[in-house]
């Protein structure tokens, strides 16, 4: 809750300082994570796929796929994002080889904004859902709404921010709740909290042909916080194809005792843009 305090003090303080960006009444699109320059574009949809293959003494197999849908319509816009990874590492025991998966995840988000008539300041919906399979939860699932403004925006770069109150419900695995519950006592295994979201994204051309992002969010309640931070730099190639490189963070304080916290991915994808 600390951070998520500092996040909105944050905002608050920009909102409340001198205007030193003017703001343009540009309609198109914000919510394409993987842009490479800031087009007006009613429609994009971009895929962005991963794969790596290791053999001789690791065998190992990690593949990551992406799909962004936005649109810029007259009085919305929306944005669909799903996100799967998949990892795969060949175990040796008595002389018998094994496959073990060791990481699998699927995220889905959309999030459905209304313009004002400022078309920069517009009220959204927003929500997730995401199944980690090593993260001790059957699933977690977040829904919110609230404000979001895009602070400026102009040809070399471009910052928006979102803020409001959510509810969040997540469900624990089988195994999670026998292991916490040796002495006894009732263990929960869904848990439903109010909570507060705050997001911002700031993306900047750093050539013609190269974009820098940088997105962060938070969801927390009283006692837990789920942060995910997301640095990326992606470079057109040719035509619509481009490559990325990023880094993300997850931290997640509700996980239980003998789960990490902090999940960290680091990738060089390829980006096509179908539209």
């Amino acid at each position: 809750m600390i951070y998520t305090m500092k996040w909105i003090s944050l905002l608050l303080v920009m909102l409340t300082a001198d205007d030193g960006f003017a703001k343009q009444n540009i309609m198109h699109s914000l919510y394409l994570a993987d842009r490479t320059a800031f087009d007006d574009d009613e429609l994009s949809v971009i895929g962005e796929f991963g794969f790596l293959m290791a053999s001789g003494n690791t065998n190992t197999s990690t593949i990551t796929a992406k799909i962004n849908t936005s649109q810029e319509l007259t009085a919305w816009s929306y944005q669909i994002i799903s996100n799967a990874l998949y990892k795969q590492n060949q175990q040796q025991a008595d002389g018998e080889k094994n496959n073990e998966t060791s990481a699998q995840k699927l995220f889905l988000s959309g999030q459905l904004d209304h313009k004002l008539s400022e078309p920069d300041d517009r009220l959204f919906i927003y929500g997730e859902y995401e199944n980690n399979r090593f993260s001790g939860f059957r699933f977690q699932a977040a829904l919110a709404a609230g404000w979001t403004s895009r602070l400026w925006h102009d040809d070399q770069s471009e910052f928006k921010y979102s803020v409001g109150p959510g509810y969040a419900v997540s469900e624990l695995e089988e195994y999670n709740t026998e292991e916490n519950n040796v002495d006894g006592n009732n263990v929960e295994e869904n848990t439903n909290n109010i909570i507060v979201r705050a997001a911002m994204e700031y993306k900047r051309k750093v050539s013609d042909t190269a974009t820098f992002r940088q997105f962060v969010s938070t969801e927390a309640d009283q006692e837990f916080t789920k942060t995910k931070s997301e640095t990326s730099l992606s470079t057109k190639l040719t035509g619509a194809l481009a490559m990325k490189l990023s880094f993300v963070m997850n931290l997640d304080t509700s996980v239980g005792p003998d789960i990490e916290e902090l999940d960290t991915e680091a990738a060089v994808t390829l980006v096509y843009q179908f539209f």
